[in-house]
Order: C-alpha cells, then structure tokens, then sequence
C-alpha cells in the first residue's frame, strides 16, 4: 500500500510539474558605465563579460602591480580570452581609473 501511495504521489508530482508554466525573469537593464580613459573599451569589452560595473568599481584602489596580477589571474586561471598584448593595456586601464600608485620601490 505504502509503495502505491508512493507510486501515485510521484506520478501527481512529475505529471504537475510538466505542465508548469516555465518561470520568466527580467533583469533590470545594465546602467552603469565604466570610468572614461585610454583603455576603457579594452575593459568593457574584456571585464563586463563576467563582472558588472559595479563589481569593479567598488573593489580595493589596487596597486598597478595588484591590477596586472589580476588581469593575468582571469586569463590563467579562470580562461578570459583577453589578448596577450591587450594586458598591460588593460591592467594600465584599471590602474589609472580605479587603482592607487605602486609604493615606491
């Protein structure tokens, strides 16, 4: 008796799932805009696939040495395809518009 019971709740359950409507979601349209500089459609084009303006606009005021070390983090290790020669533009970029000098040396 238990297995039926089991049986037909089951089969209620899959049978109210599939003919559920399928959920809709409609994400607020992207307004923010990277600082303007040398380089920022680099980083647009490069940083806004994964991160939203906001992301990087709010992290640490990084060093430029932070900044490159990060660049090369999201290439090598998490696969952004970012130019090898598009890089030190780029770590230039985020440097300049939301980093802090490097100590000197």
């Amino acid at each position: 008796m238990k297995t039926l019971a089991l049986i037909l709740t089951a089969s209620l359950t899959l049978g109210w799932l599939a003919q559920s409507a399928p959920v809709k979601l409609a994400l607020p349209a992207e307004t923010a805009t990277l600082k303007a500089g040398p380089g920022v459609e680099l980083a647009t084009a490069n940083c806004l696939t994964c991160h939203s303006v906001e992301y990087i606009s709010t992290q640490p005021k990084l060093t430029r040495t932070a900044w490159k070390a990060s660049v090369d983090k999201m290439k090598g290790k998490f696969g952004a395809p970012i130019p090898d020669d598009q890089v030190e533009k780029l770590a230039d970029y985020l440097a300049a518009t939301y980093g802090k000098p490097d100590p000197a040396k």
